[in-house]
Order: C-alpha cells, then sequence, then structure tokens
C-alpha cells in the first residue's frame, strides 16, 4: 500500500502544479525491427512513462520485435536496446526529460510493439500515465509482469499459451483493470495487487496445470470469474472475511471450497488478503 500513498500523494501534487512554463509539443516518429535470426527466447523490458500502450502478437515469424513510437522529443526520450545471442534481451525506455513543469495539453506519446509468437518471450511492462493494451494471444508467455500507473489498463488472451508459464504478476495503480481470458496463460503461479479502481479478472481459458494464486485486495474491490469445471480453494484473513463473497463455495478447516472440488481435474489455489475493497467469485 505504499505505492498506493505516493500515487495519490503526487496526484495532490501534481493538481497544484502551474503549467505557466510549459514546454510546447514537438512530436517526433520512431519505428524499428528486430529480425529474428539465432533467438531461442527472448527478455523484453518496457518502460513507458505516459502515453498510449500497445502490446501485440505477431504471426509473421520473420521479426523478433518491432515497434512505432510517437512521441514528444521536447520532453521525452525513448533509449532502445537489444542484445543478441540464443538468449535476446530487448529493453524500452520512454522517459521525460522536462524538468520546468507541466503541460494543459492532452500527451499524444503512443507505443504499438509487436513480438513474435515463435518463440518463448519474458515480459515486463511498466506503464506510468495512460492507457495499456496488452494483447497475449499467440504469444508463448513465460514470466511476465505487468505494472499500471495512472489510467485503465485491458489485458487479452484468447488461444492457449503453448508453454508453462512460471509467473504472472499483475499490479495496478489508480484505474480501472481488466483482464480476460488469463487461463490461456498456462502459469503456475500468478499474483495481482490491486490499488484505486475496481479490478475484472476473467480466468476462462484451457486450463491444464494447477495453479496458486494470490490477491491484494484494493480499492474498489476485485470481481474474480472462473471456469466452473475448475476447482478452487479459497483461504482469506479472519478479518477480511465480511468483505469476501462466494458463489457456491462451502467452508471446511478454514477454507472455502467449491462445490467441484473434490471431483474436479484441475485445481486452483486461491489465497486473499486484506485491502479497503472487497473480493466476489462468481462462474462462468
Amino acid at each position: 500500500m505504499k505505492k498506493l500513498s505516493w500515487i495519490l500523494l503526487t496526484l495532490l501534487l501534481l493538481a497544484g502544479c502551474r503549467f505557466e512554463d510549459r514546454v510546447p509539443i514537438d512530436m517526433a516518429s520512431m519505428s524499428q525491427s528486430q529480425p529474428l535470426r539465432q533467438e531461442k527466447f527472448l527478455d523484453s523490458t518496457i518502460l513507458f512513462d505516459i502515453g498510449s500502450l500497445e502490446i501485440t502478437s505477431s504471426r509473421k515469424n520473420t521479426a523478433l520485435y518491432s515497434f512505432d513510437l510517437d512521441y514528444d522529443k521536447a520532453s521525452y526520450q525513448p533509449e532502445v536496446q537489444y542484445n543478441s545471442g540464443a538468449e535476446g534481451r530487448f529493453s524500452f525506455d520512454l522517459h521525460s526529460t522536462n524538468k520546468r513543469g507541466l503541460r494543459r495539453q492532452r500527451q499524444s506519446n503512443r507505443l504499438r510493439l509487436e513480438f513474435t509468437d515463435s518463440i518463448p518471450l519474458s515480459l515486463k511492462v511498466n506503464a506510468g500515465v495512460g492507457d495499456a493494451r496488452l494483447s497475449l494471444t499467440g504469444m508463448k508467455i513465460s514470466r511476465m509482469e505487468f505494472e499500471s500507473g495512472v489510467g485503465g489498463a485491458k489485458i487479452s488472451a484468447y488461444e492457449p499459451n503453448t508453454i508453462p508459464c512460471e509467473y504472472v504478476r499483475l499490479k495496478n495503480g489508480v484505474g480501472g483493470f481488466d483482464a480476460t481470458g488469463l487461463g490461456y496463460l498456462n502459469f503456475r503461479e500468478f499474483e495481482f495487487e490491486g490499488g484505486v479502481g475496481g479490478a475484472n479478472l476473467d480466468f476462462s481459458g484451457e486450463w491444464k496445470q494447477n495453479a496458486d494464486i494470490r490477491i491484494q485486495v484494493g480499492v474498489g474491490g476485485v470481481n474474480i470469474r472462473m471456469p466452473r469445471e475448475i476447482g478452487v480453494r479459497v483461504e482469506a484473513e479472519k478479518h477480511f472475511l465480511s468483505g469476501l463473497h462466494l458463489d457456491g463455495f462451502t467452508m471446511k478447516d478454514s477454507y472455502y471450497y467449491s462445490q467441484n472440488y473434490d471431483t474436479a481435474a484441475i485445481k486452483v489455489s486461491v489465497r486473499i488478503n486484506t485491502g479497503i475493497g472487497g473480493l466476489r467469485i462468481t462462474w462462468l
């Protein structure tokens, strides 16, 4: 919750900022494509301070990654690095260079980024202020971490991840958070930390293995939708039980079990940590 407090303080400070020293917008464009060569794995880190971010997969199998960037070069600077090898390492960082004040004009930074769907990908994304859209359909996700700052965030997957995903971590800042098709990611561990704004986590998909899920509830609460064929066991802190809403669960030995838990082929353990909002689990 320390990060959440910092975000709220930042918003209050921004509300009191003076805008007289704003810098005129000077838009520029940048595009890049990295050919797919001997790489067997890609480790990627994306840092995007402000603007609209869109990440998708590419089925062309000719480029390891490619992107199109529109940005205000008067106040922002992109830094792109790629280290080749069997395990490629790609980093993208768009950060502010303007220290003289803020502008009233709407920020126009926009990044459209595509990754190949032919090799495993470890993806780490930190989105600052703005909207973020991650379409993971077709990607081979081995590990994923996503953190949003201020603005809406949407994540979706509509096809099975063909490789096991060791870990997925999602962290929300200020704004709504929606995720669809999380079950397609084929993860072993999943962690979500709520912020200010409601979150909808849809775990539809083709589940292939048992999994552990940890939820930190934030302000606004979390709504979870789970396929009916999945057996679910829920553990929650005692002082949080009043904020817990479960459809079709029974309690036994301090745990809540779905009605199909004993017979389900896939079982999921959900641990819930306290927050200001509540948590609800319903069925697809």
